[in-house]
């Protein structure tokens, strides 16, 4: 990952945490924002009463992508849950990540995902 890729990473992270700070007198409050960087932005949802963190829609820039940034998002997410059971990813473009978050023991979130979206299916997994 160059300095560029880790600085996004790291604002998002930290862009997580003070979402997770601000939201803590809540167990799993309803949020929906974006973390924004001038190397990409990363919108969050958390509908009322999910105990899932969802990444609804994320763009970054050409000169960071494939740099695993989102894969090592969502590893601080789970190594950092506060108070999320779960993450789901919603509506993957990019084939290649859903298969390897199958591969690392993902789920589709419903079977109606898995018949007619396998193409840009969401994925969640709990921790």
């Amino acid at each position: 990952m160059d300095d560029n890729a880790r600085q996004l990473l790291n604002h998002l992270c930290l862009g997580y945490d003070q979402l997770a700070q601000r939201h803590q007198t809540r167990a799993f409050p309803e949020l929906s924002t974006a973390i924004k960087h001038p190397l990409g932005y990363c919108l969050i949802h958390c509908p009322i009463g999910s105990q899932r963190l969802s990444i609804v829609s994320l763009q970054f820039a050409p000169s960071v992508r494939g740099q695993g940034v989102l894969t090592a998002f969502i590893d601080y997410i789970q190594a950092h849950p506060h108070h999320y059971r779960g993450i789901e990813v919603a509506t993957i473009q990019n084939q290649s990540l859903a298969k390897r978050l199958l591969a690392l023991g993902w789920r589709y979130k419903s079977v109606l995902t898995k018949l007619f979206r396998a193409n840009t299916p969401t994925l969640v997994h709990d921790f």
